[in-house]
């Protein structure tokens, strides 16, 4: 595990290792690959920046308010998280993935999200949930910024991915004023997590991920959406196709011989999950990696 030292208060990016992308309305991005095994970092928001995190992997996120820190907790794959100006953010990634990281101007979205959103700023530990248009959208950005990408073309899809961000941040934030939050303890959440990482392999039933966390399995259902955006057999899912990428990355064991490690019980069910997640099959992804790292 490596850990980043401190970002200077106007250096969001210090202690990263990425690409950057610049779009319109002075919105900037990187666009960063975390590679198997955790690593930290820590950062903190520039005086006169919005920052929106897209997880495109499994992630724990901290933040400072005032001189305590709050945890919301585990963020996976199509979850956005929001920092206001000044904010510490401290990012622990548990496996292989890319982050989004898009710089917005305070006075940019105060114009084009705030007032959709009801608030001049977003509030601490803001998370949103990604629609289908806009991950899928994201994951392009992404993979053709890391694949070198001509600026001309990524300014176009920043573009396109930041209208498409305002816009499902804009629903949510009426649907958070209408709807009441249910909170789970970050514990509970941690021992989910657990027993996902111990038995991945195995059948793992919705009365599992609930007797773990303590609670009965319809209360447990709707407060793991409530606290992760994600109902718990697509978390699951979600785990097990990062693994998945892991051993693809890593290794050259067959398909079959991954998907059933990570508990698929059939290639062909690992195949169709795992290109529902990616939008490429895992031979596509696999041979993608290779081609980058030629």
């Amino acid at each position: 595990m490596t850990t980043s030292g401190h970002a200077g208060n106007d250096d969001l990016t210090a202690g990263m290792h990425g690409v950057a992308v610049m779009g319109a309305g002075g919105v900037s991005a990187l666009v960063e690959r975390f590679e198997a095994g955790q690593r930290v970092q820590l950062v903190q928001t520039p005086a006169d920046t919005v920052v929106i995190r897209l997880m495109m992997g499994s992630c724990l996120l901290s933040v400072g308010v005032g001189t305590q820190w709050s945890h919301p907790g585990e963020l996976g794959e199509g979850m956005l998280h929001v920092s206001p100006a000044h904010q510490w953010v401290r990012s622990q990634w548990l496996g292989g993935g890319e982050m989004l990281l898009l710089c917005v101007p305070v006075q940019h979205w105060r114009m084009h999200v705030a007032a959709a959103m009801g608030d001049a700023s977003p509030a601490d530990g803001l998370r949103v949930r990604t629609d289908a248009t806009l991950l899928p959208l994201a994951k392009m950005l992404a993979n053709a910024a890391l694949d070198g990408a001509d600026q001309a073309f990524l300014r176009h899809m920043l573009d396109a991915v930041m209208a498409c961000m305002l816009a499902t941040m804009a629903s949510a934030g009426d649907a958070q004023r209408s709807m009441p939050r249910l909170s789970m303890p970050r514990w509970r959440l941690q021992r989910v997590a657990q027993l996902v990482q111990q038995r991945l392999a195995e059948t793992i039933t919705l009365a599992d991920m609930a007797s773990a966390a303590g609670m009965s399995p319809m209360h447990f259902a709707a407060r793991f959406r409530a606290a992760t955006g994600q109902r718990p057999h697509h978390y699951l899912l979600q785990c097990r196709v990062q693994q998945a990428k892991s051993l693809l990355a890593d290794t050259a064991h067959p398909l079959v011989d991954i998907a059933l490690s990570v508990g698929f019980r059939t290639q062909a069910h690992f195949c169709t999950v795992f290109k529902n997640f990616e939008h490429m099959t895992p031979m596509q992804w696999r041979r993608s990696r290779l081609q980058r790292a030629a």
